[in-house]
């Protein structure tokens, strides 16, 4: 079987830089040529593929031509359409059963149809140039970011405060930290999602004040931080045979710790808000609202879990529920 091995130079490299036309044949005048092109730039990978051609045509044991085809600057019909006069002129004198095209990139290998047209593709051979250069760039690039990230108070948080909490809670709760991640993780997305940035922001007001005055709400809020800690590291350990079983459990199980999290919050928000009797009101009236809450999730909770818990229980509880929320909501009209 005869095997042409075929460079093919798109763009003209070897004309535009080294003064060389195209089509070279044989191996002796390519290895010259690709010599005098690398000589004028070290760089070009025209270059490469010439020398991994001609090491393909040493390794082949085929009866085999080597030969490199150039195009022009115009890359396009003007360039496509020299190549392939090249190709039909070098195949007059080397009648070719196949050809392995060596080629530096994607933009040589847009000639495939062209030279299919002619003569069978046997085999694509694509040279990859390392470039050291592109690799510095990357080093400069990434440390230059970093470097910006220790500069910048909100992207470190980004970068290095949320992956130090995942590795943290990696690190003491085993592969139940991911439950953690994902929980802290929604709730972030919850925050931006509905836009709670500024409520957000004022609450921690709330908490720097009442530290730096040692008002007894900074105790009550010590307290709701360590009671929704502990609801959601024993939240992550609660498992189940369906999605209802495990909401069920959490209803009865960490539901009420979360309640009690949120009630000593609202209390020191009441005890801070003293002075405007209506905004602590409200605070202490969200406080009953939520227990009415939560004690009909955990009647709906019994009632899934234990089959003979009455579902009357759980009708009654809500209608209670409803008696005073609606209490609650007629008597903060009377407070001024």
């Amino acid at each position: 079987m005869k095997i042409a091995i075929l460079c093919i130079d798109r763009d003209d490299d070897l004309g535009r830089k080294a003064s060389i036309d195209g089509p070279v044949i044989g191996r002796q005048d390519i290895l010259k040529a690709a010599v005098k092109l690398i000589l004028k730039d070290p760089s070009e990978t025209d270059a490469n593929a010439m020398f991994a051609a001609i090491k393909l045509h040493k390794e082949i044991k085929d009866e085999s031509e080597v030969a490199v085809l150039t195009g022009s600057v115009k890359v396009g019909y003007e360039s496509d359409l020299r190549i392939k006069r090249q190709l039909e002129g070098f195949l007059k004198n080397f009648k070719a059963d196949g050809v392995i095209v060596v080629s530096d990139g994607k933009e040589d290998e847009m000639l495939l149809p062209v030279i299919e047209s002619i003569v069978p593709v046997v085999s694509v051979h694509r040279v990859a140039v390392h470039s050291g250069e592109e690799l510095k760039g990357m080093y400069y690039t990434a440390t230059n970011f970093l470097k910006r990230a220790t500069e910048d108070a909100g992207l470190a948080r980004m970068i290095f405060g949320v992956p130090g909490l995942i590795a943290l809670a990696y690190a003491l709760l085993g592969t139940q930290g991911w439950r953690l991640v994902a929980g802290i993780l929604s709730g972030w997305l919850i925050v931006k999602g509905l836009q709670l940035e500024k409520s957000l922001s004022s609450l921690l007001n709330y908490f720097k004040h009442s530290f730096l005055t040692l008002s007894t709400s900074f105790f009550l809020y010590l307290v709701s931080v360590v009671l929704a800690v502990i609801a959601t590291v024993k939240s992550t350990y609660i498992t189940g045979s369906g999605i209802m079983e495990i909401l069920a459990k959490m209803a009865i199980g960490t539901v009420p710790l979360y309640f009690y999290s949120v009630l000593s919050l609202l209390i020191g928000l009441a005890i801070d808000s003293s002075s405007k009797k209506q905004k602590s009101y409200g605070f202490i009236s969200a406080g009953v609202g939520l227990g009415v809450i939560v004690l009909v999730m955990r009647s709906v909770g019994s009632w899934v879990l234990d089959p003979t818990y009455p579902l009357s229980y759980v009708v009654t509880t809500t209608l209670l529920g409803l008696v005073v929320v609606t209490m609650i909501k007629l008597s903060s009209k009377f407070i001024k």
